[in-house]
């Protein structure tokens, strides 16, 4: 008895992504470890295999995802009524296709084999029957393959089908229109339930579901465990391009689960407050911010393997440098900042990203500005050296557009420009462009104005010492990941206590 009191209690995380590239949840996990809990990260493996490894004291378990619901829901959207009568697959609707292009060939050969019986009028009388019967047949697949296009069409559009599954019930037509929450349920839940974890925790929207029904189940079995939802993003004011159906569905996830969790955690002050009233929570979610660590601040001991932006891009130290780091994508704007460049003789422009198709249009833009010499795009570094890596920069940038998820949290990016000591030029979305005019620490300009984008760099560069100086007060030890955790353990002692 003696040592199942001395037990470490277990806690197990569940990220529907790879853990790799996800850096607020392995500063989660590892912070958590490093209190005393036995830790167990359960993320998606990228081959057929279960994967494991440590994060510090974590252990993580990377799972096999057969996506089988995924691929069904592909080839087999949510069909109305009329959508019945037409094929219940794109499969399917192939197969006739191809079965009639087949059969039309071979009647070819009956016309053919009837020339040759000249007066048999038997034959004329077959023919004649088989050519009806493939014209009738060449109606009816035609009418069900297109009543199945409209189908899989509509299933995808605002306000289609999908839009009103997911009205029916808390959230009905979450499983019907996202059927990845199906996959990450049978690839995690028996894990769950073999591990028997003192805590449950969910990172993100698209976990909450499977975790408050294994931490449901693992109760009805007699065994006590405590559940914790952590909100990274406000989902009611995010869209995924090309499916409309992705926010409606997940924020009726969010909605049926979230006031199954015992304890709430999101990233910012804003989207906490949104949070209790958008669910009428009793208690406001936690706020645990996603600030770098100290060890993140140090650049790790390979930082010296690696360049500082301003030696990546080819520059010397007096060279004005802006640098972006982060994901790229059309709502991010960058474009903005591109446009600028032919007003900001000698200013260069680096972005630390992956390529994509986004990235390249940039890089076109840039080329037709007459510009291209001052774009440098750089590869991705090791979480822990990005701060190391654009301290060498002159201006840290956000150019991105307003949007309800934007408005809410400072971004990762941010607390890595803070903790590199820039100044900063952002637009004017809610809490950056406030919390920049606050601290005093750059310029905030109108969202996707380039010209007053270019206003602002020039401010900056033409007084960065200004800009500098409340660096020198206690901002940076406010905005680091060590300075968020002590709420984090503070809601898991809570919890477990």
């Amino acid at each position: 008895m003696q040592g199942a009191e001395q037990r470490p209690r277990l806690a197990v995380m569940v990220v529907s992504n790879f853990v790799d590239g996800d850096s607020r949840v392995q500063k989660t996990a590892r912070s958590v470890a490093e209190a005393g809990w036995d830790v167990v990260l359960l993320g998606r493996a990228r081959g057929n295999t279960r994967e494991e490894y440590t994060i510090g004291d974590a252990r993580v378990i990377r799972v096999p995802l057969r996506m089988t619901a995924q691929t069904y829901r592909k080839d087999n959207p949510p069909r109305g009524v009329a959508g019945r009568l037409g094929y219940r697959s794109g499969e399917q609707a192939r197969m006739r296709v191809d079965a009639r292009r087949a059969l039309r060939a071979d009647l070819e050969v009956e016309r053919r084999l009837a020339a040759l019986g000249d007066d048999d009028l038997a034959a004329k009388l077959r023919l004649t029957g088989l050519t009806a019967a493939d014209r009738a047949r060449g109606y009816w697949i035609e009418a069900r393959r297109r009543l199945y296009e409209r189908s899989a069409a509509k299933a995808k559009k605002p306000g289609g089908r999908t839009r009103l599954a997911v009205g029916l019930g808390r959230d009905g037509g979450a499983w019907l229109t996202q059927p990845q929450l199906v996959d990450f349920d049978t690839a995690f839940a028996p894990v769950i339930a073999e591990l028997k974890p003192d805590l449950l925790h969910a990172h993100d929207f698209d976990t909450v579901g499977l975790v408050v029904r294994a931490g449901l189940k693992l109760r009805g079995t007699g065994h006590p465990v405590k559940i914790v939802y952590d909100a990274h993003e406000y989902i009611a004011g995010w869209e995924r391009p090309g499916d409309p159906a992705f926010r409606p569905a997940m924020a009726a996830q969010e909605r049926k689960y979230i006031r199954l969790a015992d304890g709430v955690i999101t990233v910012s002050d804003a989207i906490a407050d949104l949070l209790a009233a958008d669910h009428g929570l009793e208690v406001r979610p936690t706020v645990v911010c996603n600030a770098p660590t100290v060890a993140e601040l140090a650049s790790g001991d390979d930082a010296d393997t690696v360049p500082d932006v301003r030696a990546a891009a080819g520059l010397g130290p007096d060279v004005p440098l802006m640098v972006y780091a982060g994901m790229t994508a059309p709502e991010r704007s960058l474009e903005t900042a591109v446009a600028a460049l032919p007003s900001l003789p000698d200013v260069h422009l680096a972005m630390v990203t992956a390529r994509n198709p986004y990235v390249d249009a940039l890089e076109r833009q840039a080329r037709d500005l007459g510009v291209a010499d001052r774009l440098h795009i750089l590869p991705y570094v090791k979480p822990h050296q990005v701060v190391g890596h654009l301290a060498a920069g002159s201006v840290g940038v956000v150019t991105s557009l307003h949007s309800p998820n934007y408005e809410l949290s400072l971004p990762s990016k941010y607390y890595e420009y803070l903790n590199a000591r820039l100044p900063l030029v952002v637009s004017d979305l809610r809490t950056v462009g406030a919390f920049t005019r606050e601290q005093g620490i750059g310029e905030v300009f109108p969202a996707g104005d380039s010209e007053a984008f270019a206003a602002g760099v020039r401010a900056v560069l033409a007084d960065r010492d200004k800009y500098v100086k409340p660096y020198d007060g206690d901002l940076l030890a406010r905005n680091t990941w060590e300075a968020q955790v002590p709420e984090l353990l503070g809601l898991y002692e809570r919890l477990a206590g």
